[in-house]
C-alpha cells in the first residue's frame, strides 16, 4: 500500500482529514485494498455520513494496514470498530487484522476490547457465518445505523465506549442485530427508503475509477434472475429522477470530470438520456455500468458514444434458451452479435461480456453453446471483445439459494472445455473460478458452523486443513443444509 501522505494528497475531499473538537473515534473498515475500497459506492456514501458530524472522528482502514489512513492511530486504540462488508471473502482480512492487532476475535472475548459492528450486503444475505465475531451486525440498508450510531456514542465519556449501554441502545436501530441478546423467531433488515441518490464524496487518483464521481441512479433491480439476490436486497426497485442526480453532482461532486452512473439495471432508467444531456451540460462525461442492449434505444447508445464512451459492459450469462428459461434471462447470441456490430459501428472500441458457468441443469452443450457465441461475436466485428466467466454460487434469498455449487472437478473440466473451445478466437478470456470461489460459496450459505474454522485460518492454519479439521470437503458439492439460519432473515 502506498504512503498514506500520498495517498491523502490525491484525495479531493470535503472533510479535513484532523478536525478539531471531536470527543468519540470510530474506525471505519473495509478489509480490501484502498482502490476497491474507494471504488464502493457504499463504503464512501456512509462515511460521508458519519463524517458529518464534528464531534465523532471517523477514520479509514483498508486490509494489510496497520494504522489509520488520516492520523496512523493503530486499530486497537479505537473504542468502536465498524466494518463494511459487501463480500464474503473478505471477512477473512478483516479477521487477520484484529490478529495483528492483538483484538480478540470473538465477541464473547471482548469484555474490554472494542465494540466491533458489521454491515454490507454479505451481512445482510447470510450474517451466520460472521455472527460470532461481531457486537453489532447491521442488516438491510445502513443510512439509519449512519445517522443514530453517532448519537448514541455522543452521550459516552471522552474516548470511552460503554458496552452494556451501546448494545442496549443500538437493540432501537431498524436493522441492527445485538447477536448476544439472541435471535427471537425472524431477525428483520432496514428498508432502503431514501429518495436520494448516494454517491461517492471523495474523489481520489487511486481509486479503480481515477478521479470519477460515482452517482446512484437507481435503486434494487427490476428483474428477479435466478442466480441473483440482487432484487430481494434493496427492494422497491426505485428510479431516482435525472434532476435528484444532477443535482448531487452540483452540490457534490467537486467539478469531476467523469460520472459513473451505478445501477443494476441502468437501461431502464426512463431519463437516461437526459443525465447523459445533463452531464455533458455541466462539462462532465458519464460512464455507465453494465447496461444491456436489448434494453437502449439507438439514439441513446449514440449519446453514450458522443460523451466519450469507447467500451460497454453487458452480462449474457448464458447462450442456451433452456438456461434462459430457467433464470428468467434470455439474449440470443444472434442478437449479441447484432449489437457488437451496432456499437462498433457507432464509435464504441471495447465489448466486455460476463458469463456464467455450472449453474442448475446445465450440460457441456451449454459451454459449447457460450464458446460459439463467443467465436460469432469476435468474428462479427472488430471490436475488442474480453469475457469474463465465474462459477455460479447459490446465494440466499434468491430462487437458486437451494441449488448446490457443483464440485471442485466438475467445474475444472467446464471450466477447461470453454478455453480449449475458444482458442485461437480473439478474446481476452478471464476465467474466474479457484479455491476462493468454493470459499465464497461456503460462506455464502453456511452458518455458524464456520466460524471456528474462520478463526482457525485467521490464526495461521492452513486453510485447507481448517476446513478438514472442521467436516469439510471442498471439493465436494456445496449447498444449503434443510432449514438454513439465514431463512430468519426477513
Amino acid at each position: 500500500m502506498r504512503p498514506h501522505s500520498e495517498i491523502l494528497r490525491s484525495e479531493l475531499s470535503p472533510f479535513d482529514a484532523r478536525p478539531m473538537g471531536w470527543s468519540q473515534l470510530m474506525a471505519w473498515v473495509f478489509a480490501n485494498s484502498y482502490e476497491t475500497a474507494m471504488s464502493n459506492i457504499g463504503y464512501q456514501w456512509l462515511f460521508g455520513i458519519l463524517r458529518e458530524r464534528g464531534d465523532i472522528l471517523v477514520e479509514r482502514f483498508f486490509a494489510g494496514d496497520a494504522t489509520s489512513l488520516e492520523s496512523d492511530r493503530p486499530l486497537r486504540e479505537f473504542p468502536t470498530i465498524a466494518l463494511s462488508l459487501p463480500y464474503e471473502l473478505d471477512i477473512l482480512n478483516f479477521l487477520s487484522m484484529l490478529k495483528s492487532a492483538a483484538i480478540p476475535l470473538f465477541a464473547r472475548e471482548r469484555e474490554n476490547a472494542p465494540i466491533i459492528i458489521a454491515g454490507g450486503d454479505a451481512i445482510t444475505l447470510n450474517p451466520f457465518p460472521f455472527a460470532d465475531f461481531f457486537d453489532i451486525l447491521i442488516l438491510g440498508c445502513g443510512e439509519a445505523w449512519g445517522r443514530r450510531f453517532p448519537e448514541i456514542m455522543r452521550n459516552m465519556p471522552p474516548g470511552m465506549a460503554d458496552r452494556d449501554l451501546i448494545l442496549n441502545a443500538a437493540q432501537d436501530i431498524p436493522g441492527a442485530w445485538v447477536f448476544s441478546r439472541g435471535v427471537l423467531g425472524q431477525i428483520g433488515r432496514a428498508p432502503a427508503t431514501r429518495e436520494f441518490p448516494a454517491f461517492t464524496p471523495i474523489l481520489t487518483s487511486f481509486g479503480h475509477f481515477r478521479n470519477m464521481f460515482l452517482a446512484e441512479i437507481q435503486r434494487s433491480c427490476p428483474f428477479s434472475c435466478g442466480f441473483c439476490s440482487s432484487r430481494w436486497l434493496s427492494q422497491p426497485f426505485v428510479n431516482y429522477s435525472a434532476e435528484s442526480i444532477l443535482e448531487v453532482y452540483r452540490e457534490r461532486g467537486q467539478g469531476a470530470g467523469r460520472v459513473g452512473l451505478v445501477g443494476s439495471a441502468v437501461a431502464e432508467h426512463p431519463e437516461l438520456a437526459r443525465i447523459i444531456d445533463g452531464f455533458s451540460g455541466l462539462g462532465a462525461r458519464v460512464s455507465p455500468s453494465s447496461i444491456r442492449f436489448d434494453r437502449i434505444d439507438d439514439a441513446t447508445l449514440a449519446k453514450l458514444a458522443d460523451a466519450g464512451i469507447r467500451s460497454l459492459t453487458f452480462a449474457p450469462e448464458i447462450a442456451s434458451e433452456h438456461l434462459g428459461r430457467n433464470i428468467g434471462k434470455w439474449i440470443p447470441p444472434a442478437s449479441i452479435v447484432e449489437y457488437a456490430a451496432k456499437a462498433e459501428k457507432t464509435g464504441f472500441r471495447e465489448l466486455k461480456l460476463y458469463w456464467i458457468i455450472g449453474l442448475p441443469d446445465e450440460c457441456d452443450d451449454d459451454i459449447i453453446a457460450i464458446a460459439e457465441a463467443i467465436k460469432k461475436i469476435a468474428s462479427a466485428s472488430s471490436i475488442a471483445l474480453s469475457c469474463s466467466v465465474n462459477a455460479f454460487t447459490p446465494k440466499p434469498h434468491s430462487a437458486f439459494e437451494r441449488e448446490p455449487m457443483a464440485d471442485d472437478n466438475t467445474l475444472k473440466r467446464k471450466f477447461a472445455l470453454l478455453k480449449s473451445s475458444v482458442a485461437g478466437c480473439a478474446v481476452k478470456l478471464d476465467l474466474n473460478y479457484s479455491r476462493q470461489s468454493r470459499i465464497a460459496a461456503l460462506l455464502s450459505i453456511c452458518g455458524r458452523e464456520l466460524a471456528p474454522i474462520l478463526a482457525k485460518i485467521a490464526n495461521g492454519e492452513n486453510i485447507k486443513k481448517a476446513l478438514r479439521e472442521g467436516g469439510i470437503d471442498i471439493t465436494a458439492e456445496i449447498s444449503a443444509g434443510e432449514e438454513p439460519e439465514w431463512g430468519m432473515v426477513q
